[in-house]
């Protein structure tokens, strides 16, 4: 993803005050950092979550640097969601649940709990059935009852924070009502589990545009065409954005291609 973003850019996603997001910021990193990427974000997001749901940051800090101890090399820190349950925090990745201050697998398999690798690889696949089947019903929703459908996705997302279509369907309702920064969110956290996903970079690219940041939004039109050149609404949106700023060839080329690809 070509994207970062600056503290006040974060503040204005998570809805909160450039001093809270830089106070985030801090928290989850361990000191300042000037450019944040999507994957940041979604580690933002989920000690924000926390926050706002009374757990003292303290503990937020600990399961954070506990975490870091944890995880596998290759499993990015991003990947992981934390939710308070009763008195303790727990982790969950690729579905996988533990204690965050034991690293003790949530699941009784029998003798010594596995470390949480290992422990994930054997009940990954019941919770994302969960989520599949949570998915299915909000899809069915959808034209009936939209409110509807945008709760049941919110559902399957809590059983599987990482369900990419989850997130560009529900990022594509909340658009339509208007909710634009909701919906960035929803798109960005999309790209953050399938960064390839066309789909979710046009979504992106046009809620760009309707939130006024008309440069952000050619860029993601160009990396949609890269990952679909078959996108014909990203080359019209391309043609009709450089028109308006009086880049009047690069304009008429991609008119061409959305001609092209129409015919």
């Amino acid at each position: 993803m070509k994207q970062s973003y600056n503290v006040s850019e974060v503040a204005s996603l998570l809805n909160v005050t450039p001093d809270v997001a830089g106070a985030l910021v801090r928290l989850v990193f361990s000191g300042e950092r000037e450019v944040l990427t999507f994957q940041d974000l979604v580690l933002l997001r989920t000690a924000k979550g926390l926050a706002d749901r009374r757990v003292p940051k303290r503990r937020i800090a600990e399961a954070l640097g506990r975490l870091r101890e944890q995880m596998p090399k290759d499993q990015p820190l991003s990947a992981v969601t934390l939710a308070p349950s009763g008195k303790e925090l727990v982790v969950s990745v690729a579905s996988g649940k533990w204690n965050a201050a034991s690293g003790q697998g949530l699941l009784d398999l029998g003798g010594q709990p596995p470390r949480p690798a290992v422990w994930l690889r054997e009940v990954k696949a019941a919770p994302r059935r969960d989520a599949e089947a949570l998915f299915a019903r909000a899809v069915e929703l959808e034209e009936a009852d939209p409110a509807g459908a945008v709760d049941a996705y919110s559902e399957a997302l809590a059983t599987n924070p990482h369900h990419a279509d989850a997130h560009v369907n529900v990022g594509r309702l909340l658009h339509q009502r208007g909710k634009l920064k909701e919906a960035e969110a929803h798109y960005v956290a999309a790209l953050v589990s399938r960064p390839t996903d066309a789909t979710a970079t046009f979504n992106l690219a046009v809620v760009l545009e309707d939130l006024g940041r008309v440069d952000d939004a050619m860029s993601r039109y160009l990396e949609a065409i890269e990952l679909d050149p078959q996108c014909v609404d990203a080359y019209f949106n391309l043609a009709r954005l450089y028109e308006k700023k009086g880049e009047k060839m690069a304009a008429i080329r991609h008119l061409k291609d959305y001609r092209r690809l129409t015919r």
